[in-house]
C-alpha cells in the first residue's frame, strides 16, 4: 500500500526546468523565428504555450502524437510549427520589443514535465535625417528616431562639435517616436555636415545619420524657382489678357539688374561645446 501511495503521488508531481535562451536582435520589417526547446522524445500528449512578458498570451497550442493538434490559436502575425515550436513573427515592429518565454507541459505519460525557456526579442531603433521648413519658410534638418523601450540619448553635432540650440517632442503609439529639430544659419559657401547621434539600450553602437547643409539650402532654392515661376507665369497671363486682341505691338524695355550685395552672414545656433566622449564621431551602423 505505501509503494502505490508514493507511486501515485510521483505520477502527479510536476517537473520543472528552465532555459535562458541568447537574445535576439531584430530589424523592423522583416520576419524572425525565435527558437523554443525540444520537446520529450516519449510525449504522447503535450501543451505549448507562447507568452510575451509573462503575461500577453501569444500562442497556445496542446498536440497529441495520434489525434495531431487538438486546439490551435495565435495571435495575427505570428506562425507557430508544431514540429519545431519555434515561433515566427511577420513585419516585427518597435512594439514587438519584449521578453518571450516558450513553455512546454507533457500531459501523457505521467508524471508531467514542464519545461520554460525565455529570450529577450531586441528590435533596432530607427534613424532618419530630413530637409524641412518652418513657418517662415527658413529650412531646418529633422531628425527621427523610432525606439522601444524608452531609454534614448540623442546629440546633434556639427564638425565634432555638440549643439545645443535644438527642440524635440515624443510621443507614444506602441512605440516612442521622437523628433528632433535643428534650425539652419544663413547660408554660407561652406558645406557643413551635421550629424544626428542616438545611443539605445538595444545598440551595441550609437546610431550616426549625416545630412549635409547644401541638400537642404538646394531644395529651399528650388522651391523659390518653382514659385517665382509660377508668378511669372500668372503675370503674364494677366497681361495677355489686359493687351487688345487687334495688332498692338509692345517694345519689351530692358530690365536692369542691381549688383548684388554683400550680406553678413551670421549663425542662428546656440552655444555648442565639444564632444565629450568619442562614441559621438562614430558615423558606422551596427
Amino acid at each position: 500500500h505505501l509503494f502505490r501511495l508514493v507511486q501515485l503521488v510521483v505520477e502527479h508531481i510536476m517537473i520543472y526546468r528552465y532555459h535562458v535562451e541568447e537574445p535576439k536582435v531584430a530589424v523592423k520589417g522583416e520576419t524572425v523565428h525565435l527558437p523554443c526547446h525540444s520537446p520529450s522524445n516519449n510525449s504522447e500528449l503535450i501543451s505549448v504555450q507562447w507568452r510575451k512578458n509573462r503575461a500577453d498570451d501569444i500562442c497556445k497550442w496542446i498536440i497529441g502524437n495520434i489525434a495531431g493538434s487538438l486546439t490551435r490559436d495565435c495571435n495575427p502575425r505570428f506562425t507557430f510549427n508544431r514540429k519545431s515550436f519555434t515561433l515566427s513573427i511577420e513585419n516585427i515592429q518597435l512594439s514587438d520589443s519584449g521578453n518571450y518565454s516558450c513553455e512546454t507541459t507533457r500531459i501523457v505519460p505521467p508524471p508531467s514535465l514542464h519545461k520554460s525557456s525565455c529570450l529577450i526579442l531586441q528590435v533596432r531603433p530607427v534613424l532618419s535625417l530630413s530637409c524641412v521648413k518652418r513657418p517662415d519658410g527658413s529650412p531646418m534638418i529633422l531628425c527621427s528616431v523610432e525606439f522601444y523601450p524608452d531609454s534614448l540619448e540623442q546629440l546633434w553635432i556639427r564638425d565634432g562639435d555638440v549643439l545645443n540650440s535644438y527642440y524635440s517632442n515624443k510621443s507614444f503609439n506602441g512605440s516612442f517616436s521622437q523628433q528632433s529639430y535643428l534650425k539652419l544659419p544663413p547660408q554660407t559657401f561652406n558645406d557643413t555636415i551635421y550629424s544626428c547621434w542616438v545611443n539605445h539600450s538595444y545598440l551595441n553602437k550609437p546610431l550616426v545619420a549625416n545630412l549635409s547643409s547644401s541638400v537642404c539650402y538646394e531644395s529651399e532654392g528650388k522651391f523659390s524657382d518653382i514659385t517665382d515661376l509660377f508668378f511669372q507665369c500668372v503675370i503674364y497671363c494677366i497681361y495677355e489678357q489686359s493687351v487688345s486682341p487687334v495688332g498692338v505691338s509692345v517694345t519689351p524695355e530692358p530690365v536692369l539688374h542691381d549688383p548684388l550685395q554683400s550680406e553678413i552672414l551670421y549663425s542662428t545656433l546656440g552655444d555648442h561645446h565639444p564632444v565629450p566622449c568619442g562614441p559621438a564621431v562614430v558615423r558606422s551602423f551596427a
